[in-house]
């Protein structure tokens, strides 16, 4: 019986910025199942049919259709057309597609004309360009065909709905990794899941912010976490940070304190041991709770690793420990966890069953085949030296063509503040970098109050490296050196 083509009738838009043609192709065919023109099951044009609709080689057609089968989105089978695999669209919708990407940035300049991004050196995030592929693309399908309902268990039996938060194989996973990696013993009941760690935040609020009570928070500090705890009714208090973190002896009668302990953000200083059993005793006698939110802890160059808050003497009664596989591997993950003290164990089920919010379950069951198969520690290996590269290519480039800044917070995390001279309106700098077309963040963003008053304040640039590649570390350099020298030679501008 002669076979006959399957008629095409897709409307497939290829994007240039998602690499050569095979992976335009693949990322076009994920977006088509996630839209709903292609369902779990349906036939799939042959190679020669599509490459010629397309205008495409039919190598590039056969690479996009090899590289979806072995992500689990497509299914070949020999002598039958290649056909779109079970959970496929489920997982695209979930955003699993096989490449992590990012769209390219954009800045708008002083009359509103978008300027592309040639260095994007914004903090916080990571360069999931590193992930291994093959690690990456056998997680998530195996995460897609499974089922998307959890099994039954005493949580999710009692609260229908929200079984996604209490993702058992990600609980235990991460437990494991953070008993091995971070120290941090825990059972996997205490872990629960969160849509990133803001989300997180509002939520513990809610279970355990105090109204009559602030909560102490770093100064300058994670200004996207503060708001997230004011959102939710929280009385934020600054406390100021020096070389050794947070300013222990300016805490108060507070309900609790975040801090961001192995690479403090946005300054970098790593808080001292003696600091850190301070903060405990402060938190013993106040009754209070420490919020540690170790964002970057994983990545530390040429120093020795300190121990977390939560693994210390009372730290696992006195601390709610905040991870996030946002910094580690994707921003696009939106995969965040805490660890909570063994008393906040049922009121925080109690919470979520009413109002907290639920992770994606294919991403929350990638990302535990990623951790279990080991890709987790391997990619943490290959990222470190990664960045540990980059860092040491931007900071030597920083060091020769900026030989009056003093940069900080490199021994650990992600990125690298450069210190203004004083008198320098560092988010004027800021913004004449994206439009020569480098993206970075000013400083003065950081700080809830005046940043302006006091020497400790001065301006500064805050420039991540994990996505600078080394090639063009003095070029990134070059652009802000010329950029400030601008500034500088303005009329009223003070000298150096």
């Amino acid at each position: 019986m002669p076979r006959h083509a399957t008629p095409f009738h897709l409307t497939l838009a290829l994007d240039p910025r998602d690499g050569r043609q095979a992976s335009q192709l693949a990322a076009a065919l994920v977006r088509a199942i996630a839209e709903g023109q292609l369902h779990d099951g349906d036939p799939l044009p042959s190679t020669r049919s599509l490459a010629r609709h397309l205008g495409l080689a039919r190598s590039a057609v056969v690479a996009a259709y090899e590289e979806l089968s072995a992500a689990g989105f497509l299914v070949a089978t020999a002598g039958s057309a290649t056909r779109v695999g079970p959970g496929a669209r489920s997982a695209s919708l979930a955003g699993a597609y096989t490449h992590p990407t990012e769209a390219e940035p954009q800045s708008a300049g002083a009359e509103g004309t978008a300027h592309p991004i040639r260095l994007d050196l914004r903090p916080g995030h990571p360069d999931p360009g590193l992930i291994d592929d093959r690690d990456w693309a056998r997680a998530w399908r195996r995460a897609a065909a499974a089922p998307l309902q959890p099994p039954a268990d005493a949580v999710t039996a009692l609260r229908p709905g929200f079984g996604h938060s209490f993702h058992e194989p990600l609980r235990r996973a991460l437990a494991e990794h953070l008993r091995r990696n971070r120290a941090v013993v825990c059972d996997a009941a205490d872990v629960f899941l969160f849509p990133g760690v803001n989300a997180a935040l509002r939520a513990l609020v809610g279970l355990v912010g105090e109204p009559d009570r602030a909560i102490a928070f770093e100064e300058p500090g994670y200004s996207t976490g503060r708001r997230a705890l004011e959102s939710n009714g929280a009385r934020v208090r600054p406390v100021p940070v020096d070389a050794e973190g947070l300013r222990v002896d300016d805490l108060g009668d507070e309900w609790g304190c975040y801090v961001t302990p192995a690479h403090q953000y946005p300054l970098g200083s790593r808080m001292s041991v003696a600091r850190r059993a301070a903060l405990l005793d402060w938190a013993t006698a106040h009754d209070a709770l420490i919020l540690e939110d170790d964002y970057d802890g994983e990545f530390r160059y040429d120093v020795a690793p300190m121990p977390s808050l939560h693994s210390m003497n009372a730290g696992a009664e006195r601390v709610i420990y905040l991870g996030t596989a946002s910094k580690m591997l994707a921003r696009e993950l939106r995969v965040a966890w805490v660890v909570l003290p063994r008393r906040l164990r049922e009121p925080m089920q109690d919470f979520l069953a009413r109002t907290g919010d639920s992770v994606n379950p294919v991403a929350a069951a990638a990302l535990a085949e990623f951790v279990d198969s080991g890709a987790l520690v391997r990619q943490l290996a290959r990222a470190q030296r990664g960045y540990a590269a980059r860092r040491a290519r931007f900071t030597e480039a920083c060091r020769d063509l900026l030989p009056g800044l003093v940069l900080q917070g490199i021994e650990a995390g992600l990125h690298v503040v450069l210190r203004l001279p004083a008198g320098i309106d560092d988010r004027a700098l800021r913004d004449r970098l994206l439009v020569d077309g480098l993206a970075c963040q000013a400083l003065s963003d950081y700080w809830l109050g005046d940043p302006g008053a006091g020497e400790s304040r001065s301006g500064g640039l805050v420039c991540g490296y994990a996505r600078l590649p080394e090639t063009r570390a003095r070029e990134a350099a070059a652009l802000i050196a010329a950029a400030l020298a601008r500034i500088q030679a303005e009329p009223g501008t003070p000298p150096a």
